[in-house]
């Protein structure tokens, strides 16, 4: 061994440095993944409709009856029937009933799915005449709730009550059966009074669930309240619609429809801006 090699210094290793990636080796996103912009999806929006109102205007011109109704023709009835007093006293009518029946089918939907959910016994003992009546339709029980109530607005109450009082029961008791454990354990570890548990847990953890039924029990709600109006014969938007389609006035029909449609949006956004105000935490409400 030389002189040299003794005292030949090593050579530094290098730092290990962090390689880098290339851009093509980078994943690339998709430009079909990529979230659109506020305005390209509200002008997609409206292409759209103005597309199937071009479709819909041209097809009644050119190959359906003239007395279906258009767009064109929906537009200028819109504003002789919604400031007439015939659709005024028909709205009113299914207004205050369809209000009335949510309230009374919502709360006593929800206070009784809270009891099925923690309650065991119950709902094994009601579970099953829950579910039967959920799937039935609620157009069967409408003659028969004629008889019994006859032709009046407490038919149209009952009908719209049960309607809402079942999708209420249904969700709020798979929220309240679905509690986290955590949440129970720690309300057991600080020795909550009952009530206090169901303010303070129970309520909270299942307002997700009750908002889920207060929407689906809208919708049926005013199908109901039209179903009843149809086959009784009781004053409201219902009868003034098939008064209309019969009488060919299509498109004064179609803006009770459109009407009908709006009442159903405006409830929905309502109780998914209850839910975001009153319970924020709930992130699959605020994406």
């Amino acid at each position: 061994m030389t002189q040299d090699t003794l005292t030949k210094k090593p050579t530094p290793t290098p730092a290990r440095t962090r390689p880098r990636t290339r851009r093509a080796d980078r994943p690339r996103t998709r430009r079909a993944d990529r979230p659109l912009s506020r305005r390209a999806d509200i002008l997609g929006k409206l292409t759209v409709a103005a597309l199937l109102l071009a479709v819909w205007e041209t097809s009644v011109r050119l190959w359906l009856p003239d007395y279906l109704p258009t767009p064109s023709g929906v537009a200028g009835a819109a504003w002789p029937t919604l400031t007439s007093s015939d659709f005024g006293t028909a709205l009113g009518e299914t207004l205050g009933g369809v209000l009335l029946g949510l309230l009374i089918g919502c709360v006593a939907g929800t206070a009784l799915g809270l009891a099925m959910g923690r309650v065991p016994w119950l709902r094994h003992l009601t579970s099953p005449y829950i579910s039967g009546l959920y799937a039935m339709p609620m157009l069967a029980i409408v003659p028969m709730a004629t008889i019994w109530l006859g032709y009046s607005g407490d038919t149209r109450l009952a009908v719209i009550a049960l309607s809402a009082l079942l999708p209420c029961v249904v969700s709020t008791g798979d929220g309240a059966r679905n509690v986290p454990l955590q949440l129970s354990e720690l309300a057991r570890m600080l020795r909550l009074s009952r009530p206090r548990v169901v303010i303070d847990v129970l309520l909270p953890a299942t307002l997700p669930f009750v908002v889920a039924g207060v929407q689906v029990a809208v919708g049926r709600a005013l199908v109901g309240a039209v179903a009843v109006e149809f086959l009784a014969s009781l004053p409201g938007l219902g009868t003034f619609i098939l008064t209309n389609a019969r009488s060919f006035d299509q498109d004064a029909a179609f803006v009770a429809v459109l009407v009908l449609a709006v009442l159903g949006i405006a409830a929905r956004t309502g109780t998914e801006a209850a839910l975001r105000r009153l319970a924020p935490w709930h992130l699959h409400v605020n994406r």
